[in-house]
């Protein structure tokens, strides 16, 4: 019987994550944030513990890059569309992403200062235009060919 690789289930993860931002959100999720520790139960009969947080670790901060190096179009869609898919109302999830900032759970542990300051600018900005536009980013997209990054991405960061 064939059992699939922790990078496998990673890539049929990511399949089914729309976006960039998308799948940031999911490596934060599966981090613990009071020990930072990456865990992902159901692959704990594939891979040690160690392994599973070494390949999720090191994902979240590839993903991590390439989300801060989104032109703020793209950013602004990719969390319209992350919001829009939320269960609860997108725009009571803005007003409470504002004010707790949930979004700095989205920070892979080790980036410097200047990286965590300007992603949190961009998601303050992100939020501010979802707030004041919400459509801006959804019709600017359509005219806007964006280029592809100058660095070579893995495979599941190509959605």
């Amino acid at each position: 019987m064939y059992t699939r690789t922790l990078e496998e289930n990673l890539e049929l993860t990511f399949r089914q994550l729309p976006t960039a931002f998308a799948k940031l959100v999911f490596l934060a999720t599966v981090r613990d944030p009071y020990t930072g520790k990456y865990l992902h139960e159901g692959w704990t009969t594939i891979g040690s513990s160690e392994e599973i947080h070494s390949l999720l670790r090191d994902t979240h901060h590839e993903v991590f890059e390439f989300v801060c190096s989104m032109p703020i179009v793209r950013l602004c869609a990719e969390l319209r569309g992350y919001l829009r898919s939320l269960s609860a109302p997108w725009r009571n999830t803005i007003r409470l992403w504002d004010e707790l900032e949930s979004y700095r759970e989205m920070i892979p542990q080790g980036v410097s200062i200047e990286e965590r300051e300007f992603f949190i600018s961009q998601m303050q900005v992100g939020l501010a235009v979802l707030t004041q536009a919400p459509d801006w980013a959804q019709r600017e997209l359509s005219s806007w060919q964006f280029l592809p990054p100058a660095q070579q991405l893995r495979r599941h960061l190509e959605n």
